[in-house]
């Protein structure tokens, strides 16, 4: 009977068969055989597999991580030479880690032989020794690995452990650090610490990192009287017929020096920032130094009229008053309420983009009390919630309005920041349900039974959850709570799966009403039109 009903299922019993099945393909998945990394440490051979053999096992546990810590302590410690034998043996090495870490090979002197580059395996068995390394050990040995290594360990492939980091970040060398501020996935709240350090080639690595944020670079464009920029950078920002990226000039225009002034003016910005970037450039360098930029042809062709001569006039004043008066005419951009309430009336995307891109003060904690009040425009939010200074329920807040973007409240773009089973609660979902549920569970910011339980109506919601097993998101308290309602609703009757198909596209309910619902239609309905589906009474809100 089950084949039977299987061949005459419609959209509805297939899509709900589909995600029961995904479901129960999770549930099965029980908990990694007992001591499994911990003999892949002991046993895994060559010795290079280790790192790829404890992550099949299901990671690295309480007791392999005991075994690698003994491991590093016992055979390494802080021994450069001995992080670098190993380094170099590891390649062509057959048998396990413990054998060859007792063995204690000397590093391969540099005109040894020509070796072809150590494969990724190798990197990653070190990375995981070095996580259980004493910190200031790890970053010594970092050091002292071939750049190729530490590189390969610290800027590419997935981000570095949480252990490694705080090495690096408290420990390291400029090479190392560097290294890491290279990584294209590193929060930018390390990013920040890294630029704390005051290192100006580590500086320059989070300047260039894709995922610096504009407010990280105005920090060290600002500071350039206690840290200069990197001489590499300065040549890259500076080359005549360089092509850098706009996101990389525009944080220059409040830096007071007169160079980076004259290249951020490329980007073209408002009358009263172009203003406030003179005035800087006053303030730091002095009155010639304005003039001889006013004289630039280059930088003046990019000057509005109207700025030229209300700067040209302050200087020209013999009286000591002039700066100041300048400074009273220009957009407050160091009040670190001016930005909150501005973001809280924004709506346009060419004022969102001057407003992030000008030097304004980031209070975080003023901006997330405002956002609050008046939720800012998801644009505004998306740079917010990657900001180096939030917090993580900061950034959550943020998130949650840029996740609600794309189901719109009444069809309109806005910011949104009603918390996600409320809105399921409260309103009708759309075609965006699918998009809209994967991003907010997959944020954590909601449980997937709501969708089964509260989301309406059933057509959306049904969608929604066969995106979230398409992804593994459905959770098992989801899919035991679909499997319960199929059970006691549906079994494996043909007729009750022919009334879901038939319910389905006009239910204005829950899934779990919808279920219900075909369960309950007599045998006779199951080839015949099902009538209207009872449209519930409106919730409350």
């Amino acid at each position: 009977m089950a084949v039977r009903a299987a061949t005459r299922a419609g959209a509805a019993e297939r899509t709900l068969r589909g995600i029961l099945d995904a479901a129960r393909g999770t549930d099965g998945a029980g908990p990694e055989e007992e001591g499994a990394a911990l003999r892949a440490v002991e046993r895994a051979r060559p010795a290079r597999t280790v790192a790829a053999k404890v992550a099949a096992a299901g990671g690295t546990d309480a007791q392999a991580g005991e075994a690698l810590r003994e491991l590093t302590r016992c055979h390494l410690g802080s021994d450069v030479g001995r992080w670098r034998g190993l380094h170099d043996a590891l390649p062509g090495y057959r048998g396990e880690l413990p054998a060859l870490l007792a063995e204690q090979p000397a590093p391969l002197e540099s005109g040894d032989t020509l070796r072809a580059p150590a494969p990724r395996s190798v990197h990653a068995t070190l990375g995981l020794l070095l996580e259980h390394a004493e910190p200031c050990d790890a970053a010594a040995a970092l050091a002292a690995l071939p750049e190729r290594a530490t590189a390969d360990l610290l800027a590419g492939g997935a981000p570095p452990a949480p252990a490694l980091v705080a090495a690096v970040l408290d420990h390291g060398d400029s090479r190392s650090r560097a290294a890491l501020a290279r990584h294209p996935r590193l929060d930018t709240r390390v990013l920040a610490r890294l630029a704390a350090i005051g290192d100006a080639r580590v500086s320059a690595a989070v300047y260039r990192n894709p995922r610096t944020t504009a407010s990280l670079r105005r920090a060290i464009a600002h500071r350039t009287g206690t840290v200069p920029l990197d001489g590499a950078l300065l040549d890259e920002l500076t080359a005549p017929h360089g092509d850098v990226p706009h996101s990389w000039l525009a944080p220059l225009l409040g830096s007071g020096d007169p160079r980076l002034v004259g290249l951020a003016l490329r980007v073209g910005f408002r009358q009263v920032a172009q203003q406030y970037a003179l005035l800087r450039v006053w303030e730091r360098s002095g009155p010639d130094a304005v003039r001889a930029l006013l004289d630039d042809p280059a930088a003046a062709a990019r000057l509005n009229r109207a700025v030229v001569a209300t700067v040209t006039e302050a200087l020209s004043d013999a009286g000591g008053g002039a700066r100041r008066r300048l400074r009273g005419q220009c957009e407050p951009y160091e009040d670190p309420a001016r930005l909150p309430a501005l973001l809280a009336t924004a709506r346009g995307t060419s004022t969102l983009r001057d407003l992030l891109a000008e030097p304004y003060a980031h209070d975080l904690d003023a901006l997330a009390a405002a956002h609050a009040a008046t939720p800012f425009m998801p644009k505004a939010c998306e740079e917010l919630a990657r900001h180096e200074a939030a917090d993580d329920t900061q950034r959550l807040a943020f998130r949650l309005s840029v996740l609600n973007e794309p189901w719109r409240a009444g069809g309109r773009r806005a910011g949104n920041s009603t918390p996600p089973a409320r809105r399921l609660a409260e309103e009708a979902l759309d075609d965006s349900a699918t998009r809209w549920a994967e991003g907010m569970v997959g944020a954590g910011l909601l449980d997937p039974v709501e969708l089964v339980r509260t989301a309406r109506p059933a057509v959306h919601a049904v969608a929604a959850l066969d995106r979230l097993a398409e992804r593994n998101l459905l959770g098992g308290r989801t899919a035991g709570e679909l499997r319960a309602l199929a059970a006691a609703h549906l079994g494996e009757r043909p007729h009750a799966w022919a009334a879901l198909d038939t319910l389905l596209p006009e239910h204005r309910g829950t899934v779990a009403e919808l279920i219900a619902e075909a369960g309950a239609a007599p045998a006779e309905e199951a080839d015949a039109p099902g009538p209207p589906a009872a449209v519930p009474p409106p919730r409350a809100p």
